[in-house]
C-alpha cells in the first residue's frame, strides 16, 4: 500500500509541475493541480430526491433538454459522475453541453459516451486518469477541471426515441472565494466523417486564441478489411515547426497495429480488428503531462489511412483548455448521422414505434421518410407496416388487419430461417434490477412492434363494431410514449414513480410501468376503463421483472360488489416460484357499461410492503396493466 501511495504522490508532483510550467507566454497560467491549493468551500449539484423520497434521478424525454446546473459566481467543477437505465445506443443519442461565465455557445458539446470515452454508441469500461467507466461503461466519470468565474450551465439532450426514466448525476465543485486565477476554460468538441473520403487529413478540431490542447478520443468504424492505422497525427500550433506523427497507433502511444488496454493517458477501451468491414475501435490520448501550447491559433489532425488512402467511418471528441470568447462549434450531426451499423438499425427501429404512437400527419410523413434510412430488411418491413398502421387507424378495418398480417408474415419468414442460437442474445448489463431474459434479435423485436399494433388494431376494430366475445380493454400506467396515463383511466397514490422495466406482451403498448417500495401508507393505484358495454368480463394483471412483493393484492370493484384477490408478485431472479410477465386471472366479474370507479375498476394495494427473501433486491411493488376480456352478457 505504501508503494502504491507513494507512486500517486509523485504523479500529482508531476501533474503540479508539468501543468504549471510551460513556454513563457503562457502566463497566466491554469492552475490544473485538481484544485487543491484554491480557496473555498466544496458542493455538490445531484439528482437526488428533493422530497427525501428514493427517486434521486431525473426524467428526460425525447427532445427535451434537461438542465443539469446552472451555477452563479466563481467555482471550478472537478468531478463529474453520470449514468442512466436507458439500454441502446445512448452514447450517440445523449448530447452534454457545458456553458461559461455566460457565453452563449457551449464550450463543450459532444455525444454521452463519446465525452466519456467510447465512441460509436458503444459501452465499454474505461480506466483513464481524466476519464473512467464501469459497470459495463454504465458508470462514467470525469476529473476534468473546468474553472469559471461568473457562472457555469451543463445540459443534456435526449435525442433519441425513448425515455430516459432514470437519469442519475452528481456535478462536484468548488464555489471559490474568488475568481480562477487563470482565464482559460474547459473545452471539448465533436466531430465525425462518415466516411472520411477527403484528400486534406481528418480535422479533429480547430481554434483561435490561447490555450493548450489536452488530448482526444478517435473512433474507427473500418469501411473495408485490412489495416486502417498509417495515418500520421499532424499538429499545427501558431507559427511553429508542426508536430509531425508516424502512425495512428503510435499516436496512441501503441505499436505494430492497435489491441484493447488501457492505461492513464492512453488506451483502446475497444478494439475489435481490422480484418473485416464494420470493425471498430475506440482510442483515446490525453496530454495531461506533455499539454500543446498555443497562443494565437491550433490545428490537430491525422490521415485517414497512408496519404488518405481510406475512407472509414472517423469520429472523434478533443479535449483542450482556452480563453474565452471561443469560436462558435460547428453543427452537430443529427443523431441519425451519429449512428452506423446495428446502433442505427435499432435507432430507426425505436424511432419508428415513437412515431406510430402519433397519429398526427407530420407523424406519418416523417414515418414514410424513415424508410430511405432503413438499409435491413427487417426495418424496411417493419416501417412499411406501421405506414399501414397509421392509416388505418381512424377508420381499422378487416383489410387493414389483412395488410399487417402480411407484413407479420414477412418478418416471421425471416426469422424462421435463422439458426435458433441466432434469435436470441444474453442481456448485455449488469444492474440489479436487470431483466434475465433473453433478448429478441432485430428481426424478433420488429415482429414484436407489429404484433402490437396489430392488437391495437383489433381493439379499435371491436370498438367500431360493437364488443363481441374475446375483444378486450387494457389500461396501462404508463401509455406508448412512456408517460403517466391521465385520470381517471388511471390514478395512484404519490409514493408511485416511474421504472424502465417492463413486461414484454403483444396485447401491451405502453413503455415501462410504475413501482413503489410500498413503505407509505396508503399506497395503491387504480384502473377503470370505459366499458362500451354491459356484460361479463375476464379481468386480468400482469407485472415486471423486478417484483419483489409477497403482500400486494388486487381489489376488483365491479356490479356485484367488490373482491379482493392476494397476489404475491415474484419477479426477482433466483425466486422460487417467478410470475412475472405473464397474465394472471382475478376473475370474471359483471360490469356496467361506462366508467364508474365504484363498480367497475381494479384497485391494486401495495402497503405495508412484505418482502419476499431475495439476496438481489428489497421490495418492490410494481403497477402495469390490468385488461379486460369481455365473455359476453
Amino acid at each position: 500500500m505504501a508503494a502504491v501511495l507513494k507512486r500517486f504522490f509523485l504523479l500529482g508532483t508531476l501533474l503540479l509541475y508539468g501543468c504549471g510550467h510551460f513556454r513563457a507566454f503562457q502566463a497566466p497560467q491554469p492552475v490544473f493541480a485538481w484544485g487543491w491549493n484554491l480557496k473555498g468551500h466544496a458542493a455538490r449539484i445531484s439528482s437526488w430526491d428533493k422530497s427525501d423520497g428514493n427517486v434521486d434521478s431525473i426524467r428526460i424525454a425525447p427532445g427535451e433538454t434537461a438542465t443539469l446546473a446552472e451555477i452563479q459566481g466563481a467555482g471550478i467543477i472537478r468531478h463529474i459522475w453520470m449514468t442512466t437505465n436507458s439500454q441502446g445506443p445512448i452514447g450517440r443519442t445523449l448530447v452534454i453541453r457545458m456553458y461559461w461565465d455566460g457565453q452563449a455557445t457551449p464550450s463543450v458539446e459532444a455525444p454521452f459516451g463519446d465525452f466519456f470515452g467510447v465512441g460509436l454508441g458503444m459501452e465499454a469500461d474505461v480506466y483513464s486518469f481524466p476519464i473512467s467507466a464501469i459497470s459495463r461503461g454504465r458508470a462514467r466519470n470525469c476529473w476534468w477541471q473546468m474553472p469559471f468565474a461568473k457562472g457555469a450551465k451543463i445540459t443534456v439532450t435526449n435525442e433519441g426515441p425513448q425515455i430516459h426514466g432514470a437519469f442519475y448525476y452528481h456535478i462536484d465543485y468548488l464555489a471559490l472565494d474568488e475568481i480562477p486565477p487563470s482565464p482559460e476554460r474547459f473545452h471539448a468538441q465533436y466531430r465525425q466523417a462518415y466516411p472520411a473520403d477527403s484528400p486534406e487529413n481528418y480535422l479533429i478540431f480547430e481554434t483561435k486564441g490561447t490555450g493548450r490542447y489536452l488530448g482526444c478520443v478517435l473512433s474507427v468504424e473500418s469501411t473495408k478489411p485490412q489495416w486502417w492505422g498509417e495515418g500520421d497525427e499532424l499538429i499545427e500550433a501558431d507559427d511553429f515547426e508542426p508536430i509531425r506523427g508516424t502512425g495512428t497507433e503510435d499516436y496512441f502511444c501503441d505499436a505494430w497495429g492497435m489491441r484493447a488496454q488501457q492505461t492513464l493517458f492512453h488506451g483502446s477501451p475497444v478494439c475489435e480488428g481490422y480484418d473485416a468491414a464494420g470493425l471498430r475501435t475506440s482510442m483515446y490520448r490525453f496530454h495531461i503531462l506533455d499539454p500543446i501550447p498555443f497562443r494565437k491559433r491550433l490545428k490537430v489532425s491525422i490521415e485517414h489511412g497512408t496519404n488518405n488512402d481510406r475512407a472509414d467511418n472517423l469520429s472523434s471528441v478533443a479535449f483542450w483548455y482556452q480563453s474565452l470568447p471561443s469560436l462558435a462549434f460547428p453543427p452537430m450531426p443529427s443523431v441519425g448521422e451519429r449512428l452506423s451499423g446495428k446502433e442505427q438499425a435499432e435507432h430507426i427501429r425505436e424511432s419508428a414505434w415513437q412515431l406510430s404512437s402519433d397519429a398526427a400527419d407530420e407523424k406519418l410523413v416523417e414515418l414514410e421518410r424513415l424508410i430511405s434510412a432503413a438499409k435491413t430488411p427487417d426495418n424496411i418491413a417493419l416501417i412499411k407496416g406501421l405506414i399501414d398502421y397509421n392509416r388505418a387507424k381512424d377508420a381499422p378495418d378487416n383489410d387493414s388487419l389483412k395488410r399487417l398480417d402480411a407484413h407479420i408474415e414477412e418478418l416471421q419468414k425471416v426469422i424462421d430461417e435463422l439458426p435458433e442460437q441466432e434469435r436470441y442474445s444474453e442481456p448485455t448489463t449488469d444492474l440489479p434490477t436487470d431483466d434475465d431474459s433473453l433478448v429478441l434479435n432485430p428481426a424478433a423485436l420488429s415482429l414484436r412492434i407489429l404484433e402490437r399494433a396489430r392488437h391495437d388494431l383489433g381493439r379499435r376494430i371491436a370498438l367500431r363494431r360493437g364488443f363481441s366475445g374475446g375483444d378486450e380493454i387494457i389500461i396501462e400506467s404508463r401509455d406508448a410514449e412512456g408517460k403517466l396515463t391521465p385520470k381517471p383511466a388511471y390514478e395512484e397514490t404519490s409514493d408511485f414513480t416511474d421504472s424502465y422495466a417492463k413486461a414484454d406482451d403483444t396485447h401491451l403498448m405502453g413503455k415501462g410501468s410504475r413501482f413503489t417500495y410500498g413503505n407509505k401508507s396508503p399506497s395503491w393505484t387504480r384502473f377503470t376503463p370505459d366499458f362500451p358495454k354491459r356484460g361479463r368480463y375476464e379481468v386480468l394483471t400482469i407485472f415486471s421483472y423486478g417484483a419483489n412483493a409477497g403482500d400486494t393484492r388486487y381489489v376488483v370493484f365491479h356490479a356485484d360488489g367488490a373482491t379482493t384477490k392476494p397476489m404475491a408478485q415474484k419477479g426477482r431472479p433466483e425466486t422460487l416460484g417467478r410470475n412475472h410477465g405473464q397474465w394472471h386471472s382475478l376473475g370474471t366479474y359483471r360490469f356496467e357499461n361506462g366508467r364508474n370507479p365504484e363498480r367497475g375498476s381494479v384497485m391494486f394495494m401495495a402497503n405495508p410492503g412484505l418482502a419476499i427473501p431475495n439476496s438481489k433486491f428489497e421490495y418492490r411493488a410494481y403497477s402495469d396493466a390490468i385488461r379486460f376480456v369481455y365473455q359476453g352478457d
